[in-house]
């Protein structure tokens, strides 16, 4: 089956807001997501939907979609939540470097997030913090572009 990448922009300017951008990922078995790389503008309102397209029942493949503090070392989370499935694999200690994030989603399951993107420009790295799926290649880049001069 090949993913269909879906990024639309709506205009949300009758409410005052900047567009927003709608952001579809998907997450399969292979622990690869479909859409690795997307850009915003600083302060864009974006809404990420993840969704869970897997065969394989939640205890063995769950999957969330986690936005990262620009130069989080993400291995590092992951290898210190592993062993914290209460919290979705993200430890209380390094809570503060996640900026946004879905919750963990089994088969068929979808979650949405809204959120203002980061007003510093940069890449700000999303992954998976179920255990052994970043490793597998479950992350991405979100790239905050720098107005135009």
């Amino acid at each position: 089956m090949v993913p269909v990448v879906a990024i639309a922009v709506a205009d949300c300017s009758k409410s005052g807001e900047a567009d927003l951008k709608l952001v579809e990922i998907t997450g399969n078995d292979e622990m690869k997501f479909d859409v690795t790389s997307f850009e915003m503008k600083p302060g864009q309102k974006v809404t990420v939907t993840l969704t869970s397209i897997g065969k394989l029942p939640k205890e063995a493949m769950a999957h969330n979609w986690v936005l990262l503090e620009k130069g989080t070392d993400a291995a590092k989370l992951i290898a210190a939540g592993a062993a914290h499935a209460e919290t979705d694999y993200i430890p209380a200690d390094q809570a503060t470097n996640v900026l946004f994030k879905t919750k963990l989603l089994g088969q068929g399951e979808s979650d949405s997030i809204t959120f203002t993107a980061p007003s510093q420009p940069g890449t700000y790295d999303y992954i998976c913090t179920f255990p052994g799926h970043y490793a597998a290649g479950m992350k991405g880049v979100m790239t905050i572009t720098p107005p135009a001069k």
